[in-house]
């Protein structure tokens, strides 16, 4: 793996966005100061959203495919059929890797979105969970032509006792997969356990880290204190910039830093991409991240 991840581009600073609502793609891509890739989740048939995909690759950027109905996690086992489809999606629009959300996304009724359930549901944080982890993700390798990347849910709550670094370096290391890191997903974790991410840093390959995402969020009070929640069309909290400027100086190989901003109006979606690049010049660990953005448009 270690090989393939020297091999992928350096995409940038970009943004996730809808390709059916607002703020639209094509525009933001045009405008100065604009994202240098664009992230979207969609259908798994490619050709619902080929056209859009297209149109925003004309416009100057790169894309990525981060879909959210495959079980990276649990007992059951992602569909053949969905798997194929999934893969020709992923050739149909050039996306360099694959990433998704480690949650469940269906039960056994069959494939469906994550949608589905309302809400990301994470696994258990134990070693049983980590073995059927283990068996999901080498699944989908198999399948699919590009590097795969793991992604730690957001998380109201914890089940199991290993600690969330522990648990996704050894998923990334058993499956020789890419990681993810969402840094409000990190918060949701640090509010939930009470325990920082940073105790078991030592357990986490950094260098597998090829992408950041920054979003927004908001706090809400529960029983044992705050919750963070994933809304990314809210303004991103004190707390998650904190861990962005936390973690870059720590990955040493990041290729993307994605600001996922769905709902968001245009103007805050430009004065936070021009905040997001600030901080990877000042902070950022990538040499390769950092000189993506000479000539930044």
């Amino acid at each position: 793996m270690s090989n393939q991840l020297d091999t992928l581009p350096t995409l940038g600073i970009g943004a996730s966005l809808s390709l059916s609502s607002d703020p639209d793609p094509v525009s933001l891509v045009r405008t100065k100061g604009g994202p240098s890739f664009v992230e979207y989740s969609g259908l798994v048939d490619v050709d619902a959203v080929i056209d859009e995909v297209e149109k925003i690759k004309a416009a100057g950027a790169s894309i990525l495919f981060h879909p959210s109905y495959i079980n990276f996690c649990g007992s059951y086992p992602n569909s053949n059929a969905w798997l194929d489809a999934t893969s020709k999606h992923i050739a149909g629009v050039d996306s360099p890797w694959f990433a998704q959300d480690v949650a469940y996304c269906f039960w056994e009724e069959g494939p469906a979105y994550s949608t589905s359930l309302g809400y990301f549901i994470p696994p258990p944080f134990n070693q049983a969970s980590l073995e059927l982890a283990v068996e999901r993700v080498k699944e989908v390798q198999a399948k699919v032509p590009v590097p795969v990347a793991v992604e730690p849910p957001p998380v109201a709550f914890i089940v199991g006792s290993i600690p969330w670094f522990s648990f996704f370096g050894s998923l990334a290391k058993q499956t020789d997969c890419a990681l993810l890191l969402d840094m409000g997903h990190l918060v949701s974790y640090e509010m939930a356990s009470g325990r920082s991410v940073l105790e078991a840093i030592d357990d986490l390959p950094v260098e597998r880290v090829i992408e950041v995402h920054i979003a927004g969020g908001r706090l809400k009070e529960g029983e044992a204190g705050p919750i963070y929640v994933d809304a990314h069309e809210c303004t991103i909290v004190d707390e998650t910039w904190k861990m962005f400027e936390a973690m870059l100086p720590l990955l040493p190989n990041v290729k993307a830093v994605c600001y996922e901003c769905e709902g968001v109006n245009e103007s805050t979606v430009l004065s936070t991409l021009e905040r997001i690049r600030k901080i990877v010049r000042e902070k950022s660990a990538s040499k390769l991240l950092i000189d993506s953005l000479d000539g930044c448009k």
